[in-house]
Formats: C-alpha cells, sequence, structure tokens
C-alpha cells in the first residue's frame, strides 16, 4: 500500500506513523509525508523517528522493524509525488478553504481510484466535497489523540458501497477501529467533548472553581483527566472554538453554543502552571455546583448524538470512554443515574441556561436500551452475534457472557432468523477476563462461574438452528471455547487457536478440557492442554477443530456454511458428547515450566471427564478450575500475566 499524508504539523506526522508502523514491513509500501515548509516537514521526520526510537528502546519495536519504518517513509515538499497513491489523508488545515484548495489540486495529481481521506474535528464531509470532481471517494475521519495510537476513529462516508468498504478496510489495516458517524458537524465525539471543555471553560471564567478543583472534580467523578489538563495536552483550546462555531451555525444550534471568550484569550497557553500548581482541594458545595453543570452537558449532548441518530449507542458509549477517556461510557452513567434523576439534571441546567437543548428521549424518561459489549445483527435470515470489545481483543467478562446468552435467546426465538454466525469485532476472541478471574474469591466462586457460562455454552449447542463461528487472529482460551460450542467454526488465515490456562496457573473452565479431544483427538488435545501449544489456521483445518480449508473472508464463508447446511448440501452439528475411549491414556508432555501442580488437576480433569458424558464432564472441569484456586501457583501466575503480560514465563513453586 503507498500511502500520502499532507501536513506535517500538529497531527500529520502522528498519522504518518500510525501508517509506518501498520504497512512499513510490507514489501512495495511507502508512506509520503508532505508539507510546504521544509521546517514543518524536517520535524515531523523527527517526531516520527523520535517514536521509533522511543518504540526500540522500550522493547515496543525491533531494531529491523524501526530500520523498516524508516526506509518506508518519503518526505516531500511536492504533491505531485503522490501520484501513484492509494490513500491520501489530508491532515493539514482545519480551515474549510484550505481543505477545498488542497482537494482541487490533489485530483489533478492521484489517480481516478485514490481514496482520499480530510482529518477534521468538525468540518462536513459534504461541505469539503461540495466541489471535487470524484465527491465518492472523498471521506472524512476525525482521530484522537494520540493519533498514532487511539483506536477509536470517526468515519463519514461517501455513500459508494464499495469505496466506503475499502475505506474501512484502510483503516483497520492501520489498527484503528472505525466508527460510522452522520454527516453533520462535530460528527458525535467531538459534539460531546467540545461543549464540556466550553462549559468547564465557563465555569473558571465565571469565577466558580479554578482549573485545578474543575479537574479534579470531574477526574474523581467520570475520569477523563479533566477538561483542562486534556486542553494542555492538546493544546485545543482554539479548534475547540472552531467546534462551537460550526455546531452554533447549524441547524441545530443555538446560542448556547457560541464558545466562552476565556477559550480564544487563553489561545494555546497552558492553562496549568507545572512549576506552581493550583490547589484542587474544594468543599461538597462546590464539587456539587461543578457537577450540575458538567453532567448534564457531557450527558445530554450524549443523547443528543443518539437520538439523532449519529452514531451506533454500543459505538458511542464506548468512545466515550476509549476516545474521551472517561471511566465509563456516559450512556452507562446516565443509565446508572436512572431516568428521572438525569430528567431532573438537565430540566434545571436548561432552565439557567438559555438555549440548551433537552432531548426528548430525556424529558419523557425514555433511556436508551443498548448492548454494552455484544451487537445483534440479520442480514437475510442469517443472525449475528458479534463480540465487541476491540480493546482487549474481544475477550469474555462476565457481562460479555450475559450479553451472548441474551442475543441468543433474541436470535433463536425470531422464526425469521434460520442460521447464526457467532463473531467478534476482527475475528479474534481472546480468553475470559484475566482482571476478573484472578479476583474470584473462592474455590466454590471459581467452580460457580464455569457453572454460569457452561449452560450459555450448551444453549448454543444444542440450538435448533445452525451456529457456525467465524475467527480469524489468536482465538484463545475463553474464546475457542465458545468457538468448540458452535456446531463448526471457519477460520481466517491469521487465526491462532489455544488453550494457554496452564501459563497462568489455571486450567480451562469453559469446556476446553472436554470438547477440545472430542473434536481433534485426545493425542493432540493432550499436548495443546498441557503443553499451552498453539495451533495455526491450517492446523485447525486439517485435525478437524474447523471446517474446510483457512480463507479469506470468515463471515461470507460463514453464511455459506449456513446455506449449505440449510439446502442439505452439508451437515453441522455439536460435537459428540458421549464418553471417549481413553485405553491409550495420556502421552508424555514436556510441560516446560508450567505447574506440576495445575498439570496434576488438569490430567485428572481430562481422563475423568471424558470417561464420562459431556454434561459430567463439564462439572468435572468444573470442580477443577476451583481446585486451582486452592493453589499458590494459581496466584502466582495470575499476578504475573496481569503484571507482565503473556511473553513473561511465571516462576511457578509446584504449590
Amino acid at each position: 500500500m503507498i500511502v500520502g499524508v499532507i501536513g506535517s504539523g500538529a497531527i500529520g506526522p502522528d498519522l504518518a506513523y500510525g501508517f509506518l508502523s501498520a504497512i512499513g514491513r510490507q514489501p512495495g509500501s511507502k508512506v509520503y509525508l508532505v508539507d510546504i515548509k521544509q521546517e514543518a516537514l524536517d520535524a515531523g521526520v523527527a517526531r516520527i523517528m523520535g517514536y521509533a526510537k522511543k518504540g526500540v528502546s522500550r522493547g515496543k519495536l525491533s531494531p529491523k522493524v524501526a530500520a523498516a519504518i524508516e526506509a518506508a517513509l518519503t518526505p516531500t515538499l511536492e504533491l505531485k509525488d503522490l501520484a501513484d497513491c492509494d490513500y491520501v489523508l489530508e491532515a493539514a488545515s482545519e480551515d474549510l478553504k484550505v481543505k477545498q484548495a488542497i482537494l482541487k489540486n490533489l485530483e489533478e495529481v492521484v489517480r481516478p481510484d485514490c481514496l482520499v481521506g480530510f482529518a477534521t474535528s468538525g468540518l462536513p464531509r459534504k461541505q469539503i466535497a461540495s466541489s471535487a470532481k470524484h465527491p465518492e471517494r472523498c471521506f472524512v475521519n476525525h482521530p484522537f489523540f494520540p493519533a498514532w495510537r487511539s483506536l477509536p476513529i470517526e468515519v463519514v462516508l461517501s455513500g459508494d458501497e464499495a469505496l466506503g468498504a475499502r475505506r474501512m478496510d484502510t483503516l483497520r489495516t492501520r489498527g484503528k477501529v472505525p466508527l460510522i458517524t452522520a454527516d453533520v458537524e462535530c460528527f458525535a465525539a467531538d459534539d460531546i467533548f467540545c461543549n464540556y471543555i466550553s462549559e468547564a471553560a465557563r465555569i473558571v471564567e465565571e469565577g466558580l472553581a479554578t482549573p485545578a478543583q474543575v479537574d479534579r472534580i470531574v477526574n474523581d467523578a467520570v475520569g477523563g483527566g479533566g477538561p483542562f489538563n486534556v486542553m494542555d495536552a492538546t493544546k485545543g483550546n482554539l479548534l475547540t472554538v472552531k467546534c462551537q462555531k460550526l455546531m452554533q451555525g447549524a441547524e441545530t444550534g443555538t446560542a448556547w453554543f457560541a464558545p466562552p471568550p476565556i477559550l480564544e484569550t487563553k489561545g494555546d497557553a497552558a492553562w496549568h502552571d507545572r512549576k506552581n500548581p493550583g490547589d484542587p482541594s474544594h468543599d461538597e458545595k462546590l464539587k456539587q455546583t461543578v457537577l450540575d453543570r458538567i453532567l448534564p452537558v457531557l450527558i445530554g449532548r450524549t443523547y443528543f448524538v443518539v437520538e439523532n441518530d449519529i452514531c451506533d449507542a454500543m459505538e458511542l458509549d464506548w468512545m466515550t470512554r476509549m476516545a474521551l477517556g472517561f471511566r465509563k461510557g456516559m450512556l452507562e452513567v446516565a443509565e446508572e443515574m436512572g431516568a428521572e434523576k438525569v430528567k431532573a439534571m438537565c430540566a434545571s441546567f436548561a432552565s439557567k441556561h438559555e438555549g440548551f437543548p433537552v432531548p426528548k428521549r430525556i424529558t419523557e424518561g425514555n433511556l436508551v436500551s443498548y448492548r454494552r459489549y455484544v451487537s445483534v445483527e440479520r442480514e437475510g435470515d442469517v443472525g449475528i452475534v458479534r463480540v465487541w470489545r476491540p480493546e482487549v481483543k474481544n475477550a469474555l467478562s462476565a457481562a460479555t457472557i450475559a450479553e451472548i446468552d441474551g442475543a441468543f435467546d433474541e436470535l433463536l426465538a425470531d422464526d425469521a432468523v434460520k442460521g447464526i454466525v457467532f463473531t467478534s469485532y476482527d475475528g479474534a476472541l481472546a480468553g475470559a477476563d484475566i482482571n476478573e478471574l484472578a479476583a474470584l474469591p473462592s474455590p466454590e466462586e471459581c467452580r460457580a462461574i464455569c457453572m454460569t457460562t457452561h449452560p450459555v455454552m450448551r444453549k448454543i449447542e444444542k440450538a435448533g438452528k445452525p451456529v457456525v463461528a467465524a475467527v480469524n487472529g489468536p482465538v484463545l482460551g475463553g474464546g475457542a471455547e465458545f468457538s468448540m460450542a458452535c456446531h463448526a467454526r471457519v477460520v481466517g488465515k491469521q487465526a491462532m487457536v489455544g488453550q494457554p490456562e496452564v501459563n497462568l496457573g489455571i486450567i480451562p473452565g469453559y469446556g476446553g478440557t472436554q470438547r477440545l479431544p472430542r473434536l481433534i483427538g485426545l493425542e493432540r488435545a493432550n499436548q495443546v492442554l498441557r503443553g499451552a501449544q498453539p495451533f495455526s489456521a491450517a492446523d485447525a483445518c486439517a485435525w478437524g477443530w474447523a471446517h474446510g480449508e483457512p480463507v479469506d473472508d470468515v463471515m461470507t464463508s460463514a453464511k455459506q456454511l449456513i446455506a449449505d447446511h440449510l439446502a442439505g448440501k452439508t451437515k453441522l452439528a455439536p460435537v459428540n458428547p458421549e464418553p471417549m475411549d481413553l485405553s491409550a491414556g495420556l502421552g508424555a508432555v514436556n510441560i516446560g515450566h508450567r505447574s506440576l501442580t495445575i498439570d496434576g488437576i488438569l490430567r485428572d480433569v481430562i481422563l475423568k471427564g471424558l470417561a464420562s458424558d459431556l454434561d459430567a464432564g463439564l462439572a468435572i472441569e468444573a470442580e477443577g478450575f476451583g481446585r486451582c484456586k486452592a493453589t499458590v501457583d494459581m496466584d502466582i501466575g495470575m499476578k504475573n500475566f496481569m503484571q507482565n503480560g503473556p511473553r513473561v514465563p511465571a516462576m511457578f513453586m509446584h504449590e
């Protein structure tokens, strides 16, 4: 892929580094960084190489990768050098006329099939592309700070389905999570964020509280670091002013959206003096005064976005956590407050601040009902259950599993749905949420979490409709176990499957000890389970874990497999629940550094469980998982994983 980034100022180098990190090692890939000033270009290159150098020093990048990044970067002062680009991203200015002028010149240079993106915090796509020769290839995206590392990115599509799919794939190639928003002023996140910043600035402007006090009060309440800390980090005061003016001039704008003068007065100057930080201490009265101003704005604007279909509710709630840094999504905050309290709070704020719009859903006490971690979709007669926790490789927390359960209930009860695909945001399915497992206080609680999850998986297994897992990337632990509860599995070429639980001082607890041997045979399963040996997509297919061959498009293949089953061309079925023949016994496995104590529990569970039917085997597995909690090695394994990650072996005591 050949990419061009126009603008080497505030955000361009970060965006270029994001592309370099994602595609720099691919043969023939190149990233152009363009600016009209040599000094800006030099500064941008220095910043990019500084990121790479820091990555090497921290062990995040190898010297070889850093060298590939440097080799793929081509700084230039000439727009004509972008002639061979597949994608060009403009990040030079927030001025509409400047963007339109760049687009006009760019269209004289690039190929007709080159996609063109515009990085902006608030300018609608329809304005930027109004005079474009090929508006269908023009897209808007809004990245978040820090642009090279932050996962979410808002996208306004052009309406061309094929080009939109290419655009989304380009962003996913960068490791981003693209979120589609409507083509309105400031899109979704900046509507919420800029109004929140502006209200905080008004509080300071009115002399009610200092920046230090506001930051402490807000951060204690909802997280995010506080509005003024964020402004100092991003130098975003003047950009906020531009966004406020855009929203004020929009069809839904009122005088309330006018930016407070203090933002322009402050300019790029910092709110906090790091050498003489202000006193953040405050009393309960001031705390309530500040929150009575901040929370209605955050929740009111969040509900405006949802009510006007600017962004999907689940994605918006995730974005307010991941992009804006709040501990909980704003829809979740509103849900916890309750409809009556939210209504009263917003009504009170509106009565004191003329022009503040209170969304209809709030005035009617009709809070949004949404899933936080799982989406349910329908494509023709196929239902799709998609785990959506991209920041943790779609790890299966208890709340996520409960939503999976509800999603299957919904689709199984829908007569129009003939088959179900179980998948995730990107095909990856990490294991259970390790923080939750580590916090379980007793063997009884460990056993209970297994016994709570097993019925969900048995429901999938016993479903009267074909269920196919569509997975790619890492499919580990609980993610692999949920996949094995489906009637078939389709794997992408990047899939890697494994049961690495013994590395953490535990055994599988969601059926891995019982379903894996029934799928791939006892001998192979023995190596995988006890030696924590992952296997490739090719092996998954060859061994019977997955259907057919590894594919490029797991969703299309999964839906086709369901269609073939419904047409009688193939037969999909869950694992055989009958006891297995164990006459060969368990062969020797080199367990390496892993716990002898945990291995003993695992061997016992495998042999006793597989000698029984599946339901009895699952109960034996749950009891074995509980036994792990009584060992020293589970504590060691869990702490090691949380402190050092999966690549550092735990120093087990075998106790």
